[in-house]
């Protein structure tokens, strides 16, 4: 990678980042579908959670050999292909009615989607120049949050036709496949070395996999509950809904801003300033209850930190390997990101039964805790050679 141009190195980015927000769109706007069909169909919330979280599942299980795959396939060959292999699982969920067969095609799904979801992130870093890595990592989380939050208005467009939805998230899913065809020269070579122990990695980083672990479980969790805290606040549905569609503008909107303020004042640091805001918001959120404008204004910060924890995250992954290492430590990044993702909206519901409406609220005060602790106990990297 140190023979390209920063001219390339930037169309690369932009590539990037411009496959994961079409592919993303498809990915976002899928999972509603699913519980508005299901639920048209009879089925109880459990059923849902399940095929909702079946791909997640499939990504947890893959995501640890994705390196592996890069070694022997190739990583721009290996992101193209497994897109591709992802589609019968999206392609064919309107063919059926049966909850065990769109739990097989999720899963299918998810078993595929893990090969570009990490290596797409283990390219980004190998890519970009140290002095610009958190901007970098920072316009392709806002990328992937963007296509998260489009998901739904496309979903939005076929409320009459929703089997036509499909069609449209598989066509965007290829054509998000043509900004990765342009720039598949550059793809770097992965070659096979021994690494770090699945999980011993995790616990040799954990500042790092924490703060991805605290992003998921903010963000999956927030949007799941926070409509229905909106409605206990006296908001009415289309109300309740603009809370969770302010917390995703933050997550789009400060990654950038977030991201250059890393760079300049350092990873560590800024992810401390993160991760205090990702603590003290959702105190300040129920105080402000009765105050509709300050609670967007609290969300929109509160996503946009929330969520720069993943991107700072990502981006020390990049300053501190390199190579299989990277990819190795890419797999288990998204392995944590995903499980977390499972495990949190349960835990948040539990919060919300023992505490309505702000429980859930106290699973992330809970991470963010430990996320807060780590950081600032830890030593920095960036200052200290020393495995963190």
């Amino acid at each position: 990678m140190s023979t390209l141009s920063d001219q390339q190195r930037i169309g690369v980015i932009a590539a990037l980042s411009l496959s994961i927000f079409v592919i993303g769109i498809a990915i976002g706007g899928t999972v509603p579908w699913i519980a508005l069909s299901m639920e048209r169909a009879g089925s109880n919330e459990i059923t849902i959670g399940l095929v909702v979280a079946a791909q997640s599942l499939g990504i947890m299980v893959v995501a640890p050999f994705a390196y592996r795959v890069a070694t022997r396939v190739g990583l721009g060959r290996s992101m193209v292909l497994f897109n591709l292999l992802m589609l019968p699982g999206l392609a064919l969920l309107p063919f059926t009615d049966s909850n065990i067969a769109w739990m097989i095609l999720r899963l299918s799904s998810g078993l595929a989607l893990a090969i570009p979801w990490v290596l797409g992130e283990t390219w980004i870093n190998l890519v970009t120049k140290p002095e610009w890595r958190a901007r970098a990592t920072a316009v392709y989380g806002a990328a992937i949050a963007g296509g998260f939050a489009v998901g739904p208005l496309v979903l939005a467009l076929f409320e009459s036709q929703l089997n036509m939805a499909i069609a449209a998230f598989v066509a965007l899913s290829i054509l998000g496949l043509i900004p990765l065809l342009f720039v598949l020269r550059f793809a770097p070579v992965v070659s096979h070395e021994p690494t770090t122990p699945f999980f011993s990695m995790i616990f040799a980083m954990p500042v790092v996999f924490c703060a991805v672990a605290l992003a998921a479980v903010a963000d999956m969790s927030f949007a799941t509950f926070m409509p229905i805290w909106g409605l206990d606040q006296g908001l009415s549905v289309f109300m309740s809904l603009v809370l969770v569609t302010t917390l995703m503008v933050g997550n789009v909107v400060l990654q950038f801003p977030i991201g250059l303020l890393g760079d300049r004042i350092g990873l560590r640091q800024t992810m401390r300033l993160c991760g205090l805001v990702s603590l003290v918001s959702p105190f300040l959120i129920i105080l402000a209850a009765g105050n509709l404008i300050l609670v967007l204004i609290l969300l929109f910060i509160f996503g946009g930190a929330v969520w720069a924890l993943y991107s700072l995250a990502l981006a020390d992954l990049g300053h501190r390997l390199s190579g299989s290492a990277l990819a190795a430590a890419n797999g288990a990044f998204v392995f944590v990101y995903t499980g977390s993702n499972v495990v949190g909206p349960p835990l948040a519901g539990a919060g919300l039964e023992a505490w309505n409406p702000h429980g859930f609220m106290l699973v992330t005060v809970a991470v963010a805790i430990v996320f807060v602790l780590l950081v600032y106990l830890r030593p920095d990297p960036a200052t200290k050679a020393k495995t963190d």
